[in-house]
């Protein structure tokens, strides 16, 4: 027998729908951020520079951004100015709201700016996942089981899978690095229990997933927002607000930093 999904998280998950599915402008986002050169340390010693592209849904766009900057990118952006291994980081923002995996697979495949960009950069960042776990409570709201959640991370992982080979067909070298995806829903309600379990067996596999490839990192923040005591969220309860992009911008440095280091020893 199916197991259905408890109706306390089918009357919460319906809140978001509507929020999940505006999808604002459709038009490409695209932002270039070029950063000063910051003095060289000793005369030995010669920081290189670096291009990161950001790809994805609207993680990347920076919804819920109170400056309409970008979200985690500028703040990204700072933090790598600090850092004395790195001068001249150029960071292009592809963040699209409303980007499901399929979707993402597709632009990578068919728009040439990406492209171009991926091919010249040392680093991708991706944002992906959220809104495929919404599809599924699209397609099968209000009947929801936990059969559902397991045929679309099926579909999930093979298309995460395209993702990760895609960009390695642009540019064998760059680094990848996967965010991972997180719960909103326990702002709302403490109870709902299964949408915990789903969002960590979704991780879980994103996660297995970019450890098949060679200089690739995945960044957990599913921890950030469920053991803050802070509100990390917007007004819109789903997208993070400036504190949560705060978060994830420090998450995702530690992870680039690990790649990127690795890489040059």
């Amino acid at each position: 027998m199916k197991k259905m999904i408890t109706g306390a998280l089918i009357l919460v998950s319906s809140i978001f729908l509507a929020s999940c599915t505006m999808t604002g402008k459709n038009e490409q986002v695209e932002r270039s951020l070029f950063l000063e050169n910051k003095p060289l340390p000793d005369s030995s010693f010669i920081p290189r520079e670096v291009s990161i592209v950001s790809i994805g849904d609207s993680l990347t766009e920076g919804v819920g951004d109170s400056s309409g900057l970008g979200g985690y990118v500028p703040l990204l952006e700072n933090k790598l100015e600090e850092e004395e291994e790195f001068r001249n980081v150029s960071i292009k923002n592809y963040g699209k709201r409303g980007n499901r995996s399929d979707q993402l697979l597709n632009r990578l495949r068919q728009e040439e700016p990406i492209r171009q960009s991926i091919s010249e950069a040392d680093s991708v960042i991706v944002t992906i996942g959220g809104n495929d776990v919404m599809r599924v409570f699209r397609s099968n709201f209000p009947s929801l089981t936990y059969d559902d959640f397991s045929t679309g991370l099926v579909q999930y992982e093979e298309r995460l899978s395209n993702v990760f080979s895609e960009i390695r067909s642009i540019n064998p070298d760059a680094a990848i690095v996967l965010m991972g995806i997180y719960n909103p829903f326990f702002v709302l309600s403490s109870d709902i229990e299964e949408m915990e379990l789903i969002v960590a067996e979704w991780n879980s596999s994103a996660r297995a997933i970019s450890e098949q490839w060679d200089n690739t990192a995945f960044v957990e923040v599913a921890d950030i927002f469920n053991s803050s005591e802070q509100n990390l969220l917007h007004t819109d309860y789903f997208h993070p607000n400036d504190a949560g992009y705060t978060l994830i911008a420090q998450r995702i440095e530690e992870a680039l930093l690990s790649v990127l280091i690795e890489t040059d020893s």
